[in-house]
């Protein structure tokens, strides 16, 4: 019991144990319930899913696909702003460094959020209170998971397994016998060579040119970049 108060005193052993471990159950109830809905394919090459199999189906790549988003967003002309891939992780790191000075803003006096912080402050704590103040944090959740399921939602992430089995052999998946010497020259010289071209067109003139669509996505970037590697999680079935 507070004396000056007259409340009772919320201590970390049990008030804020016991609610930490009702959220966690949740959470962890959640997980197992998506994990049982939407499990992940394991039996290949005894069955082999299909190639497009996955998309709209919640998995831990949306996470992945949302921080490499720039690769799919900035190519061709825009490929000057993938700078922004490393600088925008250094900036949400020196906003999080920032955060516990937030309180020394004085938020009262932005137009729209005196009459909220006033009345937030002198209501009893509660749900309601909690709520109140938890609104950026929340909002900032909101916007987060938005922009994951808007940039994840589309890749087929449960059909892997229809090419990369180890009946389709060495680079599907099985790796090469030498990963260093693959990657520094083989894919290298992919990367720097080759170009995007293969597919979408729209047939061919009578002299045999093909007639090619601008109205998709052609020779934006290398066989087997960054951008490709997008591509191919996005379009497994065209690109290959």
């Amino acid at each position: 019991m507070d004396n000056a108060t007259g409340k009772k005193a919320i201590k970390w052993w049990p008030h804020y144990v016991l609610t930490l471990s009702v959220v966690f159950t949740a959470v962890l109830a959640l997980i197992v319930v998506l994990a049982y809905m939407f499990p992940v394919p394991f039996e290949a090459p005894a069955v082999i899913p299909m190639p497009d199999d996955g998309e709209n189906v919640p998995g831990p790549e949306w996470l992945f696909l949302m921080l490499w988003q720039p690769f799919w967003t900035f190519t061709g002309s825009l490929r000057k702003f993938l700078f922004l891939m490393p600088v925008t992780p250094i900036v949400i790191g020196i906003a999080l460094f920032l955060l516990p000075f937030a309180h020394k803003i004085s938020f009262g006096k932005i137009p729209g959020l005196k009459g909220v912080m006033d009345k937030a402050s002198s209501m009893r704590s509660g749900i309601v209170k909690s709520f109140l103040y938890g609104i950026p944090a929340i909002f900032f959740g909101l916007i987060v998971a938005g922009y994951a399921v808007r940039s994840g939602h589309q890749a087929k992430i449960l059909g892997c397994d229809a090419c990369h089995n180890p009946a389709m052999g060495f680079k599907q998946a099985i790796p090469p016998v030498n990963v260093f010497k693959y990657y520094s020259v083989e894919r290298a010289s992919q990367i720097g060579s080759a170009k995007y071209t293969a597919g979408k067109s729209d047939g061919v003139t009578e002299q045999g040119e093909t007639i090619t669509n601008t109205s998709v996505r052609t020779d934006e970037g290398g066989y087997k970049d960054a951008n490709w590697q997008m591509r191919h999680m996005y379009e497994p079935t065209f690109t290959w």
